[in-house]
């Protein structure tokens, strides 16, 4: 039996669904891995706040690590602040991402393992690098869910509104579900996921357990995330390591996430059928992106929050986006900027992007450990570069000008005004 008479066979129980499904087989051949953890390299100032699962845990410190679902960091809208952090990878605990956040006049988050909003640079390595698979970008305060960031100085203002929000939060705990996805060696191209489960650390540990018990082997969480039984408009997809790009598509359902176990059952199946290797999940709403490098080179974007509306700066590199509007994906190569209420490509001015504070402040690898000073030196080496553009000749004399024949009378020599006239 075909692939396509497989799918077909699916069809009839999803004939009156209305949201794209898509198995999606791009970007880079290797397989992805969450960081193990994030380490905090620098804080600017007592304003950045470090968010241990729900509450508020004080300002963040250099040295402090995040390695929980959800613990996050968040940096107040201000011309100085910011922090920088290194992700660590499961597999050889070295640096496979770098993440400065601000300083920038909205405020930014960077939330464990690989969420971001705001104003951030988001660097990833060469081979084995962290969030490879997906990069989380979402609006501006919606990753902080149950504490918000408070400006700098503030104080019993910020405690109160934290505990309101975490009541509210805690309210709403029956109505989310979380999935995971785990990855084998890439040799065997094993991979597996579990979804519906009532917190994240049941999700990982049925999708590990039964990727090693299949295996044989050791696994690790490659894809980890929720989504909430009452949102609408979700979109399910799938990306697998392949050397080519394979779309296979089937009407799914519009509505609620009550749905959302039974799509990803079904994406699940389609995956295996057509013999996909370590293939990752994903489900995101209609206003987030997720962005990947595209090949496995260093890749370096900055994101930005331009009047509620997501950017995406590719400066070194090339990423695919994939969002509600392109679930199958989008090519940005460096020197483009991709903004999600648009969906197509401007070209950016890469000097004036990289003579910024923020960027300089990113490059510099005195505020880096000294691990990262290769991938460092080949950010600023492959930094994109704004097209040339066109100059007015240097003369040494006058420029004659040939008019066309007809009406004019006499002579048909012009001099040019020099550029001091």
């Amino acid at each position: 039996m075909s692939n396509t008479n497989h799918l077909n066979l699916l069809k009839p129980a999803t004939a009156a669904l209305l949201i794209p499904l898509y198995i999606l087989t791009t970007c880079i051949t290797s397989y992805a891995e969450i960081p193990e953890t994030a380490v905090i390299n620098y804080a600017s100032d007592p304003g950045v706040r470090l968010l241990l699962g729900a509450t508020d845990s004080g300002k963040a410190l250099a040295g402090q690590r995040m390695q929980k679902y959800k613990d996050a960091i968040g940096i107040p809208a201000s011309k100085k602040s910011l922090s920088r952090l290194s992700l660590r990878n499961q597999i050889d605990s070295q640096i496979g991402g770098l993440v400065q956040a601000g300083p920038a006049s909205v405020t930014s988050a960077y939330t464990f393992p690989c969420k971001v909003s705001g104003s951030v640079l988001y660097g990833w390595r060469q081979r084995s690098s962290s969030c490879s698979d997906r990069l989380w970008v979402v609006p501006v305060g919606s990753q902080l869910h149950s504490s918000k960031v408070p400006p700098s100085g503030s104080k019993n203002t910020y405690s109160t509104t934290a505990s309101k929000n975490l009541l509210q939060a805690q309210a709403s705990t029956d109505l989310v579900r979380y999935y995971c996805s785990t990855v084998a060696n890439p040799k065997m191209g094993q991979w597996m996921t579990s979804t519906g489960s009532l917190s994240p650390e049941a999700a990982c540990q049925e999708a590990t357990q039964k990727c090693e018990a299949s295996t044989g082997g050791k696994c690790l969480v490659a894809s980890l995330g929720e989504w909430n039984v009452n949102d609408p408009d979700l979109v399910v997809s799938m990306q697998c390591a392949s050397n080519k790009t394979t779309e296979i598509s089937a009407l799914t359902r519009k509505g609620n996430g009550s749905v959302i176990d039974k799509l990803l059952s079904e994406i699940e199946q389609m995956s295996l059928f057509v013999n996909a290797i370590n293939c990752v999940p994903s489900i995101y709403h209609p206003n987030e992106l997720i962005v990947s490098p595209m090949k496995d080179e260093l890749t370096l974007i900055q994101t930005n929050n331009v009047n509620g509306n997501l950017e995406i700066n590719v400066l070194v590199g090339t990423v695919n986006i994939v969002s509600v509007k392109r679930p199958t994906g989008f090519k940005v190569p460096k020197g483009f900027s991709y903004r999600l209420s648009e969906g197509n490509l401007t070209r950016i001015d890469c000097d004036n992007i990289l003579q910024s504070q923020p960027v300089q402040e990113f490059l510099n690898t005195a505020n880096w450990p000294q691990e990262a000073a290769e991938q460092l030196q080949g950010y600023r080496s492959g930094f994109c570069k704004s097209p040339d553009r066109p100059t007015r000749p240097t003369r040494t004399g006058p420029v004659i000008i040939i008019s066309p024949g007809g009406g004019g009378g006499g002579g048909g020599r012009q001099t040019t005004p020099s550029a001091n006239e």
